[in-house]
């Protein structure tokens, strides 16, 4: 349902072959019937691990406890990918905690499977950026 969601945001479904495949998915008995409706979706590309060096160069360079995330080379991490906005999320410390807030993105931000507008986020959480995913 996630990746049907995706490629609908995407603009890579129109609605009525986004509703179509929805309620096939949810008719289906077996796993083997969903791989049929999303494998002409692009798959989810993970981001390579960052070694906990760089990770930690990143987190320091945060000017004010601020990191934002997006394709425009001038964000502290950069994707190469067209489904995430040139300045789609700012993560940044509020009392010693981490806040991912979304900036008006397209394709949205995710924590978890869940989409957020902003939310507290910890090490070991999976964070999603249009089609590109990361674990923190």
């Amino acid at each position: 349902m996630a990746r049907l969601r995706r490629g609908y945001v995407a603009g890579r479904l129109d609605t009525d072959t986004f509703s179509r495949r929805v309620d096939r998915a949810l008719r289906s008995e077996h796993g083997t019937e969903l791989h049929g409706l999303t494998a002409d979706l692009p798959r989810v590309r993970a981001l390579p691990r960052l070694r906990r060096r760089r990770a930690a160069g990143l987190l320091a360079s945060a000017v004010g406890g601020r990191l934002v995330l997006g394709r425009s080379p001038g964000c502290a991490l950069v994707f190469h990918d067209d489904t995430v906005s040139r300045r789609h999320a700012e993560l940044r410390m509020v009392e010693e905690r981490w806040i991912l807030r979304d900036l008006g993105s397209s394709n949205g931000t995710w924590v978890n499977g869940r989409q957020v507008m902003e939310a507290e986020v910890t090490p070991g959480d999976e964070v999603q950026l249009g089609g590109c995913c990361f674990r923190l």
